[in-house]
């Protein structure tokens, strides 16, 4: 009988431990919702005009049909890749290429 019993109250705290766990998963959920619902939103199309502004105020030298080509002197990413070049071992002094294949 007292074993039966302690089966019974063993259950009894495993469906409580199990219960608590339910509901420490949807208030989990439910705090990420709060959360989600609390971001700020924009419609699309103020997304779209945003775009729109930035991509028309902003200068994109990779497109130059659009914007034209950097003054000589200009292109700072240009300087790095030469500054790579002139610190890297290379076979031939004259090499011109990105790569040394050995």
């Amino acid at each position: 009988m007292a074993q039966v019993l302690q089966l019974d109250q063993q259950q009894e705290q495993l469906a409580v431990r199990i219960k608590y766990l339910k509901l420490k998963r949807i208030n989990d959920l439910n705090e990420k919702l709060r959360s989600e619902l609390s971001r700020e939103r924009i419609t699309a199309s103020n997304a779209c005009l945003s775009l729109i502004n930035f991509t028309t105020n902003n200068t994109d030298y990779t497109l130059p049909d659009v914007w034209g080509h950097l003054e000589p002197g200009k292109n700072h990413f240009r300087e790095t890749v030469r500054l790579r070049r002139a610190n890297r071992p290379s076979a031939s002094a004259d090499s011109t290429g990105c790569c040394t294949i050995v």
